[in-house]
């Protein structure tokens, strides 16, 4: 019993020992993957740096300056959809009044009209 325990014991030293080997080397292979992905993003970082100044070397316009410029024409087309629906409604006022006159002056025709045929019959 105390030999069978001895061994299990010596196993679990065995097994112990191997695991905390693999955890040794996971920690460096994770301790590696993150030195490189600093690397990386650091070399990333300086490429869009560098990028974002070849571009204003050039005068191509930054995503900033791009969304800038939406802003303004969304703001400009805006104005100008506003200012064209008032111009339409002003028109269809326009129109109406036009029709009410109309009515107006054919009524007025007809009342005229009327009364030119009643002064040419009073003499018949």
């Amino acid at each position: 019993s105390a030999a069978s325990m001895e061994e299990e014991n010596a196993l679990l030293q065995r097994e112990l020992a191997r695991v905390e080997e693999l955890l040794a080397q996971t920690r460096a292979e994770r301790d590696e993957a993150a030195a490189k992905h600093r690397a990386a993003s650091e070399r990333l970082e300086r490429a869009l740096r560098a990028e974002a100044a070849q571009r204003e070397a050039r005068g191509s316009p930054t995503l900033r300056e791009l969304r800038q410029r939406f802003e303004g024409d969304k703001r400009a087309f805006k104005r100008k959809l506003h200012a064209y629906q008032e111009g339409q409604q002003r028109q269809a006022q326009l129109v109406q009044r036009l029709q009410s006159k109309v009515l107006q002056y054919k009524r007025r025709c007809g009342e005229l009209e009327q009364q030119l045929l009643e002064k040419t019959r009073e003499p018949e």
